[in-house]
């Protein structure tokens, strides 16, 4: 099974390390590739960032989505995944809707901690589209850039442990984390807060293998 992953920024940074991270994570016989875009912002954490992607990734997409079994667009508010289903013959996967869909069958009421503030907006407009918004008990940020997640590691894990309690303290049975930028840390924060803690790129990463596995694509009754 081959399996690429989109990072809708232009820069290919973060491209080898996540092709690292995803390659760790696959299952056996699971080919990872990682491809970003070749202009964008570094980042999408507004309506503008979103709005100048959208058509790069989905260019992106129909250039090289041809040559694997599924695709996934690597940003936890999945610019281009529903266009690129009308496009593609194949299961496109988006992280929010993939660790939504994991976290629904884990628990009812469902938390999401991001990054700074002004994606979350978008991040909730997002869930509310996939039909999570009446499951949704918090939506937290942990003020902090994607650029400088990884400047102090340590003092992100403790911003994101920090706004999952107050989480918990909402009601929340399991906890999203709303940013790619954060994967890799949801089993430290797991073992602090005692509740499933759900890492996006993970989820969509075993959600396109459980659908190009079972041979599954999207209906075209919707996506068509």
């Amino acid at each position: 099974m081959r399996i690429l992953v989109i990072e809708p920024i232009g820069s290919d940074k973060w491209n080898e390390s996540d092709k690292e991270m995803f390659a760790s994570n696959a299952s056996p016989g699971t080919e990872v590739d990682v491809v970003s875009l070749s202009s964008g912002p570094l980042s999408i954490e507004t309506r503008e960032n979103f709005a100048e992607v959208l058509p790069l990734v989905v260019r992106k997409g129909l250039e090289v989505g041809d040559e694997y079994d599924a695709l996934i667009v690597n940003c936890f508010l999945d610019p281009g995944v529903d266009v690129l289903r009308s496009s593609i013959d194949k299961p496109v996967v988006g992280p929010c809707e993939a660790s939504l869909a994991i976290a629904g069958l884990l628990g009812w009421r469902l938390a999401v901690v991001s990054i700074s503030g002004g994606a979350l907006p978008m991040i909730e407009e997002r869930i509310r589209a996939l039909g999570y918004g009446t499951r949704l008990v918090s939506l937290r940020g942990i003020g902090i850039p994607v650029l400088k997640l990884e400047e102090d590691l340590e003092a992100t894990k403790e911003a994101v442990k920090r706004e999952a309690e107050e989480a918990l303290r909402e009601g929340a049975e399991v906890i999203v984390l709303g940013c790619t930028g954060l994967a890799g840390i949801s089993k430290d924060v797991e073992d602090e807060v005692g509740v499933p803690v759900i890492d996006p790129a993970i989820a969509a990463l075993r959600m396109a293998e459980v659908l190009a596995g079972m041979e599954l694509k999207q209906s075209r009754k919707r996506y068509y």
